[in-house]
């Protein structure tokens, strides 16, 4: 996914070696994360982060901003643990390409030869054809996308069971398209690679990684186990809204579940940049032949991944980076790493919200990279939902709707009011039985967007959940005519035991329309998402992952199945399409569209 450039050739040349920087721009920049980073923390409500940067080989940065315990006042360390989601994924990989080095994997053999636990399940498709490289590389054809965690007072299900769909929700794991073809991300792979490692060894796939990996790679702070050691060290994690939520545990550790601290990551972070000269004082463990396949893309990835890394180009230069991204219920974390340069760009943070802290932070670095001042093109609105909240705390919610317009009249800059703001804060106190809460914040979102088929959908949940039945109904059927397509709404309806026969229609929208999404649309510098048509079918591809079909939902809003997203194309007065918001897990971003 390569954007055609007409930059002059003298400035393309200036970006394709970006120069290691003075001492005293390394300083400035620093001093300037410095002063941004506590204001974007209390900003999206982000109790704290950990942050480090290498600049050709070197560390200049490596530290704690904000809480890891807001009530008792605990600082984020370089020693705080923090969950890394998927990027779990790129260090199990590791452990993977160890047992391939020492000859007891081959990539190109079929997983199958190593599992007798459990197997792939029958299907239309041959399941010979899923090979290591294709669980690696996500080119194996197979379904379950990602996993929720399980709260510690679950029982955790073994991994054959989790396999077989045992797993807090995304089901059991089978071929789902002709393995080696297409790029599909699935983290259930993931977990076939988890038991493949158990098999081969004998040994539990975390004592095998803590030996044979994380261990020799200094990375004593860091486990795929939570006990009582990690958890004394670990931050709290917290929702969106600041608030304290369950730790999350995992089968799926391969996939999911590394607990680490910034210390450590770096020094994983290090040990993936293969060029360098020294790069043998920080690991051992794999060649560099084997580093560099695992960094570059894989056939049937269409150049976004290797086997365990994510290949990421940088729009507008010649750079590109390689490592991960990862998500668990109140951590994100963010690896990028530029082995040409011997340069590395890693966030965890302990929020919900922590993404637009890595995405700000992230962005503000590639403009430095690219010699540019850091300025404010980096920007994101913080939540309306978040004021809200604080007035609900502070205030009650009696005056809500009032004072909701007026921060909507007067500070319209300073916040996103989007109707997915204040449906995620309706949803908040839906979850808590705050029924109350719920029903003054939807009904806000419903007079502020009284044109969204979503937001009376919302309503009529909540008004259900009430047992005012008749007022949900007429909520459901209003929803419904916005969008003939909303199929959830039509089954409340029949559940409620109304006629629903020649209510849902298939959304047909004209070729011209559906043209006229077709682009570029950039979310940050380093992230485009690319809307593409084939026939009367929508296709969307993001930097650094694959290409999904999008479903309308009306003429605008369309939906992801695969990754539970939606996307809505925003028109100007004129009717002209300039950007883009996309909508997943409760998280909202908006992307502008690029000229052609």
């Amino acid at each position: 996914m390569k954007k055609q450039l007409t930059f002059l050739l003298a400035l393309l040349f200036s970006f394709s070696i970006i120069a290691q920087k003075e001492s005293k721009e390394i300083e400035q920049f620093i001093y300037e994360l410095d002063q941004k980073i506590p204001q974007l923390l209390n900003d999206f409500i982000v109790p704290g982060t950990a942050i480090a940067l290498i600049e050709n080989g070197e560390i200049i940065l490596q530290k704690g901003y904000g809480y890891s315990n807001i009530d008792k006042g605990t600082p984020v360390t370089t020693s705080t643990g923090f969950n890394i989601g998927s990027i779990s994924k790129t260090i199990a990989a590791w452990g993977v390409m160890k047992l391939v080095q020492e000859g007891k994997l081959d990539l190109d053999t079929p997983a199958e030869k190593y599992l007798t636990r459990w197997h792939i399940p029958k299907s239309e498709f041959d399941s010979n054809k899923v090979t290591i490289r294709g669980l690696l590389s996500h080119t194996a054809g197979l379904s379950l996308h990602g996993y929720p965690g399980w709260s510690p007072k679950d029982k955790l299900p073994s991994i054959e069971e989790s396999l077989n769909g045992k797993n807090n929700g995304p089901g059991g794991v089978e071929i789902i398209m002709e393995p080696g073809t297409k790029w599909k991300y699935s983290g259930g792979g993931f977990t076939i690679l988890q038991l493949i490692i158990e098999e081969v060894t004998g040994q539990k796939f975390e004592d095998y990684m803590q030996e044979q990996i994380l261990n020799p790679l200094g990375m004593t702070s860091s486990s795929y186990t939570i006990d009582d050691n990690i958890l004394k060290t670990s931050s709290l994690e917290y929702n969106e809204f600041g608030e304290v939520i369950d730790f999350e545990l995992f089968t799926a550790q391969a996939a999911a579940g590394l607990h680490t601290t910034i210390e450590d990551f770096t020094k994983f972070a290090l040990a993936s940049l293969y060029k360098n000269p020294n790069n043998n004082e920080y690991q051992q463990i794999l060649s560099v032949v084997n580093l560099q396949e695992m960094m570059e893309p894989t056939t049937a990835s269409d150049g976004i991944y290797g086997l365990g890394y994510q290949i990421d180009p940088i729009r507008g230069t010649s750079m590109t980076l390689v490592g991960h991204g990862g998500a668990n219920a109140g951590w994100h974390a963010f690896l990028r790493i530029n082995p040409a340069t011997n340069d590395g760009f890693i966030v965890i943070t302990n929020g919900g919200a922590g993404h637009n802290i890595y995405r700000k932070v992230y962005c503000d670095w590639i403009y430095w990279k690219k010699g540019e001042s850091m300025g404010n093109r980096c920007n994101i609105l913080p939540s309306i939902a978040n004021k809200l909240k604080n007035i609900i705390d502070a205030e009650g919610i009696d005056n809500l709707q009032s004072q909701y317009l007026e921060l909507k009249k007067n500070q319209s800059e300073n916040y996103n009011f989007s109707e997915n703001q204040l449906n995620q804060l309706g949803y908040h106190y839906l979850g808590k039985d705050n029924i109350d809460h719920a029903l003054v914040i939807f009904k806000i979102n419903v007079e502020a967007f009284p044109n969204s088929s979503n937001v009376y959908d919302s309503y009529g949940e909540a008004l259900l959940k009430n047992s005012e039945k008749q007022k949900a109904i007429e909520n459901y059927m209003k929803s419904i005519e916005l969008n003939p397509a909303n199929e959830g709404g039509i089954k409340v309806l029949k559940d409620l035991g109304i006629n629903t026969d020649g209510l849902f229609k298939e959304i047909v929208i004209e070729d011209s329309i559906l043209q006229s999404y077709t682009g570029k649309y950039e979310l940050a510098p380093e992230f485009v998402i690319t809307i593409s048509k084939e026939g009367s079918q929508m296709k969307a591809q993001a930097t650094g992952q694959g290409e999904f079909e999008i479903y309308p939902r009306s003429e605008n809003v369309f939906f992801l199945t695969v990754a539970e997203a939606q996307v809505t194309f925003n028109l100007n007065e004129n009717g002209r399409v300039v950007s883009m918001t996309l909508l997943q897990g409760g998280q909202e971003t908006i992307a502008l569209k690029l000229k052609d």
